[in-house]
């Protein structure tokens, strides 16, 4: 399994980034939205993609046992929260945007403990080529 750029392991994912007993995970990836993110002037006036890749860790045994989505967390909403935050925010800093949609998160969706959210800006406008610029934020919920 991939989420961003990186291999997962399915048994025990994200296992590279220090993680504790790990349970179920809700993963997102390549969530691409239009939005003003960097300190040039030309990246705050006009609306660039911003992909974003997130990792819900949840217990998902009871949603999966009932088939029921309302024993879980509804990945379009997740979206369309983070699509939100992105279309109705500027930030200068990739780590202001990813730290914002990881607290929105776990504030918003109480069944979720702990989330990963990577935000990766495609070809950002720097003098040398460069295919993309991301930040990885992991947080709990007693972390917010």
């Amino acid at each position: 399994m991939r989420v961003g750029e990186r291999e997962v392991n399915e048994t025990k994912p994200f296992t590279d980034t220090g993680a504790r007993n790990l349970a179920d995970w809700l993963i997102i990836n390549g969530l691409t939205i239009l939005s003003k993110v960097g300190c040039l002037p030309v990246e705050q006036s006009v609306p660039q993609p911003i992909e974003v890749d997130i990792a819900l860790e949840m217990d998902l045994r009871e949603v999966g046992k009932s088939d029921d989505i309302k024993k879980g967390v509804d990945y379009r909403k997740v979206c369309d929260a983070v699509r939100q935050i992105l279309e109705q925010n500027s930030f200068k800093l990739l780590e202001s945007a990813a730290y914002t949609i990881a607290c929105h998160l776990l504030s918003q969706f109480p069944k979720v403990r702990r989330v990963i959210v990577e935000v990766r800006k495609p070809h950002p406008p720097i003098p040398v080529p460069l295919q993309s610029a991301s930040v990885r934020m992991e947080l709990s919920r007693d972390e917010i």
